[in-house]
């Protein structure tokens, strides 16, 4: 025999409810997900960033620490045909090898002294012939 219907249950409302609550779950899911990946592509980006400076920053400071010793020899400056400005090559211990950085040293102002300097990878095709930088004075 048969039973009969029950009055006021509905049958297959628990897979609504499984789907509906496996929609949310995924949908909760890719959110964190997403903000997780961003997260770590900042995070991978910054080291690129800091390992790409690492050097030129330590040539740039290398290039300061001259300048504190003294100003460049009067007798180099202009030699490259710009007036007030020298140029020398500098080696950085950069993970494990070394790297060759130019620096160029440009005369912003000769009544007060002050110096311009910034530090470029080296450049075979235009600064080849660049020798080291000779103490300050």
């Amino acid at each position: 025999m048969r039973r009969p219907p029950r009055v006021g249950r509905r049958p297959g409302l628990a897979l609504i409810a499984v789907l509906a609550q496996l929609t949310l779950i995924f949908m909760v899911w890719s959110l964190a997900n997403r903000q997780c990946a961003s997260t770590i592509a900042v995070e991978e980006a910054l080291g690129r960033r800091s390992r790409r400076q690492s050097g030129s920053l330590a040539a740039l400071s290398h290039g300061v620490g001259l300048l504190e010793t003294g100003v460049p020899p009067e007798s180099e400056l202009g030699a490259e045909g710009t007036p007030g400005t020298y140029r020398c090559t500098v080696e950085v211990a950069q993970g494990g090898s070394t790297a060759t950085y130019t620096l160029t040293y440009v005369l912003m102002d000769e009544a007060t002294g002050r110096w311009s300097v910034s530090a470029t990878p080296y450049a075979v095709g235009t600064d080849f012939g660049l020798s080291p930088p000779a103490p300050f004075e």
